[in-house]
């Protein structure tokens, strides 16, 4: 559903002017060269019988993200289309949808003859999410891990871990207040709401009971073994998948779907876009793509751990977190993330990232020559609109400041700005949206 949310806010910042947006690097409108950014491709769309409901597939975004128009706002007197956006390169439709797999269908789910591959069922699987890599066919494991090589090392039927659209939830999150012995913190709610296990010749799929979540006389175990976690599509030892269907267990979920409110917006007015990523948890906590922040467009609350990659990166470059093979404190996925956190219906929590702004690691990476440039970079600044007077105030602003050595040290300043850590000089802004009282909540990027 759209939605349009209008308000007369005069503070002082000038009008957004005609930034473009895309794939290659440059300054943008508002930068230094005058230059917009364009998207110069390659041209990732699909069919447009591979398109889900909604999809506006003419943007200047276009070729290279699935843009879906969730709502409306107005800010400083400037419109902006609300957008939630993601790389087709990442989209489970685009990758998939032309592919034809065998298929039996059961009372209770579809088993699916990919040969390995993370298939695509349209109507069934729209918000499941495609991940890129050398050799894991679209699951979410290390992109040079092969599924039917770790099957044929593990045994037995097995599930992969998939990713979902940015915005969405995974569909087997549920809360458990009667833990398991040796689990007193309740996560073992993190659990599938169906599991695979042998029948005969075949498989037999169970499903979750949440009054009595183990019914069914078996473990739902939150670590399974030899496997960070036993969650997941099913893939059995000959290639097929096993994927519920949407009445037993969604895969994808988005509760009561965008927040029609719009409590809580992101206004990319930087010169390119700025790819966000979650983090895999309960689990080996490794980065999978998350929404896009478009220039020009603003971008709905949405819930997840997030880590914000530098501008103008493409997502291939930061949703990972893999060893890059540098010197002694190398973890490159967390140094090239300077921001962390975001908004939904709930608040806001922005705040600098732990691993850019971690001192060790970055005079390491610093002293190896890896500096972002300024470009690379920009600055958050949020403004609360209070809806019982109609007046906007400045809750502060994150951003970086560069040393004379290259380091980049995080800067924060503002009413509501306070320090998360001082050993590395972390910034954060944190606090509720009181929807009752008509207050909204804008975050502004901006170039530094």
């Amino acid at each position: 559903m759209k939605s349009a949310i209008t308000f007369g806010i005069g503070i002082g910042m000038g009008l957004l002017s005609g930034v473009l947006a895309g794939c290659s690097g440059g300054e943008g409108a508002d930068g230094d060269t005058g230059k917009p950014w364009v998207d110069n491709g390659p041209d990732n769309r699909p069919e447009d019988a591979c398109l889900a409901e909604g999809v506006d597939n003419t943007t200047p975004f276009s070729k290279t993200y699935r843009v879906k128009h969730i709502g409306d706002t107005t800010f400083q007197g400037t419109p902006y289309e609300i957008v939630a956006s993601m790389p087709w390169t990442y989209t489970l439709q685009a990758v998939q949808c032309e592919k034809t797999f065998p298929m039996v269908e059961t009372e209770t789910h579809y088993i699916v003859e990919s040969d390995f591959e993370l298939p695509y069922i349209k109507g069934i699987m729209d918000d499941v999410a495609w991940t890129p890599g050398e050799r894991n066919k679209g699951w979410s494991i290390g992109s040079n891990d092969d599924p039917g090589e770790l099957i044929e090392k593990n045994g037995g039927m097995r599930p992969f871990i998939y990713h979902v659209n940015g915005g969405y939830e995974y569909g087997y999150s549920v809360y458990n207040k009667d833990p398991l012995p040796g689990d007193p913190i309740n996560f073992t709610g993190f659990r599938p709401t169906w599991v695979v296990h042998p029948d005969g010749d075949g498989y037999e799929m169970f499903f979750l009971n949440p009054a009595a979540p183990d019914s069914q006389g078996f473990e739902w175990p939150r670590h399974g073994a030899n496997w960070q976690l036993n969650f997941g599509l099913y893939v059995d030892p000959t290639g097929h998948v096993y994927v519920p269907k949407p009445e037993k267990a969604k895969l994808a979920s988005h509760d009561e779907g965008w927040d029609d409110y719009h409590g809580c917006v992101t206004i990319n007015k930087a010169n390119a876009p700025i790819p966000t990523t979650r983090t895999q948890f309960p689990g080996n906590e490794s980065y999978y793509a998350s929404e896009t922040f478009l220039p020009g467009y603003a971008a709905p609350g949405a819930p997840g751990h997030k880590y914000w990659g530098h501008k103008g990166r493409p997502m291939e470059e930061v949703a990972i977190w893999e060893d890059d093979g540098a010197p002694g404190l190398n973890s490159p996925g967390n140094y090239h993330k300077p921001y962390s956190g975001g908004c939904d219906k709930a608040g806001y929590n922005f705040a600098h990232a732990e691993g850019f702004t971690w001192p060790e690691l970055r005079a390491a990476r610093t002293q190896m020559g890896d500096i972002p440039t300024k470009d690379q970079l920009y600055k958050i600044t949020l403004y609360r609109y209070l809806g019982k007077d109609g007046t906007t105030e400045l809750l502060g602003t994150l951003s970086y400041e560069q040393q004379e050595n290259g380091e980049w040290i995080p800067t924060g300043s503002g009413p509501e700005v306070h320090s998360l850590n001082d050993k590395n000089g972390r910034w954060i802004i944190n606090g509720p949206v009181f929807q009752d009282r008509g207050d909204h909540v804008f975050a502004i990027l901006e170039d530094l």
